[in-house]
């Protein structure tokens, strides 16, 4: 474990260092110097209000007054609607409460965040030790060592923070323990991924719902299952169509705001909204001290920060006013061009094929972004050979494993199904995509045989 930590943290401090070259405009990576700086800014309401400073950090009595006092210089503090909870604020808020012994420093920080993700390693190796063959220290050192895995847990993001969850998730399924400790991990794994990426925490309990289906009702049988499963997810979209079109324009949202940041635009501050210019109209704008001034007719886009309400196309016409820029952003460098889901949950099915090819086997040789999406692609070959190679030299596996495949399989889909329906960025998709890619590497670990009989002495 000392060892452990000593590699996680070269990694946190090899992908700092890669922000601080790069400062994440080319690859969306600049969020954790984003949420330590925050966390700074709410730590100090303490020093301020005491009380005002618990309201900010539970929730309980925030209100548009306080933000607007204390935290009117963030960033990622308001995310309204489009999420279930705002994960970037709980974020903030951790990093608050380590400012209080870390004196601002950037390593303690990091620190932390590393010894968190060491914890959910051991929680995930814990979880599948019954359920290989492979002897123990090999498997914690491949665990460890999954390239994006510890690339992106070493980080001081959300990351580190889910993947205690998710590894929490598992412990408490898999690990024959004390009930009351289950329930523990169980309770605390719920509470960690729906504060962080609540959207994992959706995949997680699908795949749960159809290992314990595979295994309990089918009894194990893998046609039966999908068959049944189908059947009955077809006759939900079909008959609850509000919940099929809440989720459809949900993900329209999503993949609307990731185009706005991987082309690049300016948002300004109107009266009662947010206008969003794409970069080809700024020819007709006038740029002064942070302000912008229409100078021709000019197409714009009407936008409700934190809300899930469709972007609305205006033209706006020179009338003298100044409008203050609240975000501008040059664009990504690693940005792909995807079908637009446009409201139509048709085009969102016909858009299965290029969301799992983006979100699964991108970035491509000749794709745009920089040198880092080489080692991207090494790791997507690698992690496909290998699942070739486990499957071809599987062993005879048990209904308890072949239920842990079935929901390893149904999470990874999940996931990468929604990250390439709505990201158009390379370099976000292989941040986001990690999980996915840990539950097919544990798939190959329970399945494959290996050649040599190895000694856990």
């Amino acid at each position: 474990m000392p060892t452990a930590m000593i590699i996680k943290l070269v990694a946190g401090l090899l992908l700092f260092l890669l922000h601080i070259q790069t400062y994440g405009i080319d690859e969306l990576s600049h969020d954790g110097e984003t949420f330590f700086k925050e966390g700074r800014y709410l730590n100090d309401v303490f020093f301020v209000s005491p009380i005002d400073f618990f309201k900010l950090l539970t929730g309980i009595g925030e209100n548009d007054t306080l933000i607007h006092k204390y935290l009117y210089m963030t960033e990622y503090w308001s995310a309204g609607d489009l999420s279930i909870v705002n994960d970037s604020k709980n974020v903030i808020r951790v990093h608050s409460l380590i400012h209080f012994f870390s004196f601002n420093s950037v390593f303690i920080h990091l620190a932390i965040f590393c010894l968190i993700s060491l914890a959910a390693l051991k929680n995930l190796y814990l979880s599948l030790k019954p359920y290989t063959t492979i002897p123990d220290k090999i498997l914690f050192w491949i665990l460890l060592l999954v390239p994006s895995t510890i690339f992106w847990t070493s980080s001081m993001m959300k990351e580190p923070l889910m993947f205690l969850g998710l590894s929490m998730l598992l412990r408490s399924l898999l690990v024959q323990e004390d009930k009351w400790i289950r329930l523990f991990f169980f309770l605390g794994a719920l509470a960690l991924m729906l504060c962080f990426k609540p959207y994992v925490l959706f995949g997680a309990m699908i795949a749960i719902l159809m290992a314990l289906s595979f295994k309990y009702l089918f009894s194990g049988k893998l046609m039966l299952t999908l068959i049944v499963l189908c059947s009955v997810t077809t006759l939900f979209v079909i008959v609850f169509q509000k919940p099929r079109d809440a989720a459809v324009h949900y993900l329209t949202r999503k993949q609307f705001d990731f185009e706005n940041v991987g082309k690049g635009g300016l948002h300004t501050e109107a009266d009662t909204c947010f206008y969003y210019f794409k970069p080809a109209v700024y020819e007709k704008l006038k740029f002064e001290n942070g302000t912008i001034q229409v100078k021709e007719p000019v197409d714009s886009y009407i936008i409700h920060f934190g809300s899930t309400k469709s972007p609305i196309p205006i033209k706006l016409y020179p009338n003298g006013k100044k409008l203050r820029i609240t975000y501008f952003t040059p664009g990504c460098r690693s940005f792909i061009e995807t079908t637009p889901i446009d409201e139509s949950f048709v085009q969102l099915i016909k858009n299965i094929p290029e969301a799992l090819t983006n979100s699964y086997l991108r970035p491509y040789f000749f794709d745009p972004g920089s040198r880092l999406k080489y080692l991207s692609m090494i790791e997507i070959w690698m992690l496909t050979g290998f699942l070739f190679y486990a499957f071809f030299k599987r062993r005879e596996l048990n209904t308890n494993e072949k239920a842990i495949i079935v929901g390893m399989l149904v999470f990874a889909l999940i996931l990468l199904l929604l990250i390439g329906w709505t990201t158009p960025v390379i370099g976000a998709i292989a941040r986001y995509r990690f999980p996915a890619q840990l539950a097919l590497v544990v798939v190959g670990l329970i399945c494959i045989k290996p050649k040599m009989t190895f000694s856990n002495e």
